[in-house]
């Protein structure tokens, strides 16, 4: 396997380990466990590659409702406006490359680094804190045109069209269908069973306040219909590409482009995806 397709992360064995044996001893007490790892990104480095987005681009320092930190990195452009959403344990300038293409075709680029994470790493989070700073960020900075949502991101844009939030075209890529699906493969990860992933679920719906179904993006696209592109790699291990194949039959209208080779990451930096997202929002 390319080794570009492997997962982007992988739970430590001593954390299967608990989750295995709370698992077998107390469901409750599994739940818990897992509950404190769900809405826990991972810390990662950011890279010297995106060193030079960082420096460059304007470095907006803002907080959603809740008073929750995030950045919005901006690249100045005289055309249109696209917003930019990284998934779970992910950065704003993990678009570097695409960021940079798009910048570079004259369209004027902002990249949201949600609530902890990138350079604000360290506590916990969730999806409903990044679309508060998609909402934060349409309030501050007005319409956009277009967005490209990698991974969770693809949900969370999803989620800002429920708040009466509108983009004439949407991108997703390498995106979960639901987060039914998001909870299971994490559970799955733990080597947890399918008793812990309705407790994740029962607690996010009592917890937010929201129906996961209906929060799901194979939901809100038969609800909301901007025009859709749907970019997944065959290779992906972090979201399977049979995610893609359901959004796109449920996405009406929505093009489709499956890579191969590239998985979770590198998808984002491969100029053949670059170019089909530059066309999609040109034509």
């Amino acid at each position: 396997m390319n080794p570009e397709a492997t997962p982007s992360f992988k739970i430590p064995k001593y954390l299967r380990r608990t989750a295995r044996l709370l698992n077998r001893i107390n469901v409750s007490w599994a739940t818990s466990f897992a509950l404190k790892l769900f809405f826990k990104p991972l810390p990662f480095p950011i890279p010297k590659r995106e060193e030079d987005m960082r420096s460059r681009a304007t470095k907006h320092e803002l907080l959603t409702k809740n008073a929750r930190d995030f950045l919005v990195f901006e690249l100045r452009g005289e055309g249109p406006k696209i917003l930019m959403m990284h998934g779970w344990s992910g950065r704003g300038s993990q678009f570097f490359e695409l960021a940079n293409f798009l910048h570079d075709k004259g369209y004027h680029v902002f990249s949201i680094e949600a609530p902890e994470h990138g350079e604000l790493q360290g506590g916990t989070t969730h999806m409903i804190d990044f679309v508060d700073a998609v909402e934060e960020s349409c309030r501050r900075f007005g319409d956009f045109e277009f967005a490209i949502g990698h991974s969770l991101g693809g949900m969370v844009l999803f989620n800002a069209l429920a708040r009466s939030f509108w983009f004439e075209k949407l991108v997703t890529i390498g995106s979960p269908a639901s987060i039914e699906n998001v909870v299971g493969d994490f559970c799955s990860k733990l080597e947890m069973d399918q008793r812990v992933a309705k407790g994740i679920i029962h607690y996010i719906e009592s917890q937010y306040h929201i129906k996961a179904q209906e929060a799901s993006s194979d939901h809100l696209c038969q609800v909301y219909r901007p025009e859709g592109l749907i970019i997944h790699d065959q290779h992906d291990q972090d979201v399977p590409v049979a995610d893609a194949r359901h959004m796109h039959q449920k996405w009406r209208g929505s093009r489709y482009l499956e890579t191969q080779g590239l998985g979770h990451r590198r998808v984002l930096r491969d100029p053949e995806v670059h170019h089909a997202i530059y066309d999609f929002f040109k034509n």
